[in-house]
């Protein structure tokens, strides 16, 4: 449970969120969604504790994998500067509901440590979404014109009803030039070829859904804007 203190800086720095990122309804549904991803979870976590105790009889035990990965950037959508102290890669997906609910999180981290935090957005579009590939596509036609973040923040809250219709919406309202987003919004092979990309550098270095976090290549533990606030309270000591 968080403290009454860092509760209220959370919303008080989410309340200054542009407004239509996230509505009251599409926030209700997802903090929902969370609280059954929360149970589901917690019986896996059961499962899990079973599983590793039944290996520890029989005197085995799968090491753990700590050691920080090499995340290239390359092209990929980047928000904050590259001398950051935290610098975190997401791989995501834009009709991921869970996706969803972390985008106000993160978006609340950068607000908060403008100087302190970089994030990385990585395609990970799973194959049982039908338009996670196409709204992958118009977002990277939003990143040509240097709004992706904009673009998928609006997106994303409606991750149940993704069609053109709502990426064309959402292109207008960021003021983007839309003859050019229309002609660029395409799922062509090149645009298959960047998504497939970071696919296979999520699968090398252990992605196996979405959203998953890395932190200065390391595997993050928790999603919570107090997690992220404590690491970067750490790595401004370390300086």
């Amino acid at each position: 449970m968080k403290k009454p203190s860092v509760t209220f800086f959370l919303l008080a720095v989410l309340a200054l969120l542009p407004l239509g990122c996230f509505s009251a309804d599409s926030e209700s549904r997802l903090r929902a969604l969370e609280d059954k991803q929360d149970s589901i979870l917690s019986i896996l976590r059961v499962m899990q504790e079973q599983s590793e105790f039944v290996a520890l009889r029989v005197g085995w035990r799968p090491a753990a994998d700590n050691k920080p990965k090499v995340i290239p950037v390359a092209n990929s959508f980047t928000k904050g500067p590259a001398n950051a102290v935290l610098t975190l890669v997401e791989f995501s997906d834009f009709q991921c509901p869970y996706c969803a609910r972390l985008v106000p999180v993160l978006d609340s981290v950068l607000r908060a440590y403008p100087k302190d935090v970089r994030l990385v957005f990585k395609h990970f579009p799973l194959s049982f979404h039908a338009q996670a590939r196409e709204a992958a596509a118009a977002g990277i036609a939003a990143g040509n014109q240097g709004k992706f973040f904009e673009f998928r923040c609006l997106v994303m809250a409606q991750y149940r009803s993704l069609d053109q219709d709502v990426y064309l919406a959402a292109a207008q309202k960021i003021g983007l030039d839309m003859n050019r987003f229309r002609r660029e919004m395409a799922l062509t092979d090149d645009v298959n070829k960047i998504l497939d990309t970071d696919i296979e550098l999520g699968r090398n270095i252990g992605v196996e859904g979405t959203p998953t976090l890395f932190v200065n290549g390391k595997l993050a533990e928790d999603r919570s804007f107090d997690y992220f606030a404590h690491l970067v309270a750490e790595a401004r000591k370390s300086k």
